[in-house]
């Protein structure tokens, strides 16, 4: 037979028996553990009620934090901080943007249709467009003059006067790009009228002005002194020299037949000279004036009082432009006017298209004959003229240079140069417009 395990009583008396539970509950159980069953709840109940009592504790904790957070928020609603009145520009645009998204987001906040793309087209459809965009504040050139560069000195950010506007368009000009060599004869029938001198200052102003090479020739057959207007070579090289001179290919070897002034200017001298056997002829012109152009974009060549010569009728012949140099006299306006004749009758008409005349002043009184008059007579030609004042510093006739040269004398040589450059060849899409946007 089978001993069924047994548990100690409660407290004391019969032991009860441990049987397999049943699926019918506590109510099912034999009639002799009843009692036993009644005895033991007491003590279930007592470990069940702290666990509950703890959950009610935190149920309660839970909603009374519930409802301070609720009152905390209602507070902060009623009264707002004073920080959070202030309304900040990225708030502006967000609340305007929610308002009108329509205004604000335009093609861009359009979503693409089917098989489109999304990029933009920001691709300019007109140079116009890209003027328009500039920054809020530009940079400008401050006045250095006058009255408006003595108060930018103490603190003020002036513009540009009208006369130093009109300075900067004038050296525009002046450095207007050539797309090929450009000669410029400057001729006189008669001497010491200031041709040379006006050879020397004309070239140290580009030279000056000017990115390019530029070069003065002295192609006088007779008598000439533009080395002594500008700077003696140190070995005394001439034109002749370099026509003679075997492979000279490379700008070095070119520029050391030339002298150097203080402006920049490459001086190439006449072979003249008190032991010369024989003048400067066409044939060597043209070989030495051959090789500089291959090496400098600008020449401008100091010719002859005598246009029937071999080297000066060479010079006018392969020239751009004349320039024809006269004083304000009577004998000198006959001269040149004569000179222009010259050239109409020997089919030089290319270049008396592109020929000015320069009207010197060369002494400091009052000319005899109005200059005027001389202006009238030459326009009435159609004859550009240009006058070039009288300067203590070109009379002393020694070695020019432009930094000593009256304000006057400086501003009449640059417009000199100024109005020859208006001719200089241009690239085939800007020919219909100089720079400074007329049509020509």
């Amino acid at each position: 037979m089978s001993v069924q395990p047994t548990a100690e009583p409660l407290s004391g008396g019969t032991p009860i028996p441990l049987t397999e539970p049943t699926s019918a509950g506590p109510e099912a159980a034999a009639p002799a553990a009843q009692p036993y069953i009644a005895a033991a709840q007491p003590y279930s109940v007592g470990y069940a009620a702290p666990a509950q009592a703890a959950a009610a504790a935190q149920d309660r904790t839970a909603a009374t934090q519930s409802q301070s957070a609720a009152a905390q928020a209602q507070s902060t609603v009623a009264q707002p901080h004073p920080a959070a009145a202030q309304v900040y520009p990225a708030q502006q645009y967000q609340q305007a943007y929610a308002a009108a998204p329509q205004q604000y987001s335009g093609t861009v906040a359009q979503q693409p249709a089917a098989g489109q793309s999304s990029l933009l087209n920001l691709a300019p459809t007109s140079p116009e467009l890209l003027a328009e965009i500039a920054a809020t504040k530009q940079a400008h050139l401050r006045s250095t003059q006058g009255m408006r560069g003595a108060l930018n000195k103490v603190g003020f950010s002036l513009g540009l006067s009208p006369a130093e506007r009109r300075i900067q368009d004038r050296r525009t000009r002046i450095r207007r790009q050539l797309t090929r060599n450009y000669q410029i004869a400057v001729i006189s029938v008669k001497g010491g009228v200031g041709r040379t001198t006006t050879v020397a200052a004309l070239g140290s102003t580009y030279a000056e002005l000017r990115a390019d090479r530029v070069v003065a020739v002295d192609a006088n057959p007779d008598f000439s002194d533009l080395a002594s207007r500008t700077s003696r070579h140190p070995y005394g090289l001439t034109l002749r020299d370099l026509a003679m001179a075997p492979q000279l290919d490379s700008f070095a070897a070119v520029q050391s037949f030339a002298s150097v002034n203080s402006a920049d200017l490459a001086v190439v001298a006449s072979p003249w000279s008190p032991e010369a056997a024989a003048p400067l002829t066409g044939a060597e012109y043209v070989a030495g004036v051959g090789i500089l152009r291959r090496h400098y974009n600008l020449l401008v060549i100091d010719c002859g009082t005598g246009v029937l010569d071999s080297a000066t009728a060479t010079v006018l012949r392969t020239s751009d432009a004349v320039v024809v140099v006269t004083p304000a006299t009577v004998r000198g306006v006959t001269g040149a006017v004569a000179t222009l004749r010259w050239l109409d009758a020997h089919g030089l008409s290319q270049q008396l298209a592109a020929s000015m005349v320069a009207i010197v002043h060369q002494h400091p009184a009052r000319p005899t004959v109005e200059v005027d008059k001389i202006e009238e007579l030459f326009a009435a030609a159609e004859r550009p003229t240009r006058t070039l004042p009288y300067d203590p510093h070109l009379a002393e006739g020694g070695e020019i240079d432009l930094r000593l040269l009256q304000e006057e004398t400086a501003v009449a040589f640059e417009e000199l140069a100024a109005a020859l450059a208006d001719w200089f060849p241009s690239h085939p899409a800007a020919t219909a417009y100089t720079d400074r946007g007329v049509h020509r």
